[in-house]
């Protein structure tokens, strides 16, 4: 390949650099883990039927909004926040606050891997 053809070549390479990352910019960087719900479970007063669900969420802030997912339907969205944890977690796994009425509420995530937790609410530590 001579000169001519790589001069020629740089400012393509640029510019589909410049279009990749601005898609990957647009769409948001999403991280998604799968969770399993023992029992129906509430989250922002929504109920999730037990099951596998695909938990998305942005990594685009501190605080990410997190969406359960079944199939391509979003079932639940919540607010939530990332907790730093002196432990890595071995599994997923999912907390509850038991409420008076019997029903549960989601109040955390852990996932397999990681040493923080989505923390959803007033949930403290």
């Amino acid at each position: 390949m001579n000169l001519r053809h790589v001069k020629r070549l740089v400012p393509v390479i640029v510019v589909a650099g410049l279009i990749a990352t601005s898609a990957f910019a647009k769409n948001g960087a999403k991280s998604e883990k799968k969770v399993t719900l023992s029992q129906t479970a509430a989250l922002n007063g929504v109920a999730i039927p037990a099951g596998s669900y695909n938990v998305t969420w942005s990594a685009e802030s501190g605080d990410p909004t997190v969406t359960f997912v079944k199939g391509k339907e979003a079932v639940a969205t919540a607010q939530a926040r990332w907790v730093d944890r002196d432990t890595k977690y071995e599994q997923n796994q999912v907390l509850y606050s038991n409420n008076s009425d019997g029903s549960r509420t989601i109040i955390e995530i852990r996932f397999a891997g990681m040493n923080r937790a989505l923390v959803f609410g007033d949930s403290a530590s």
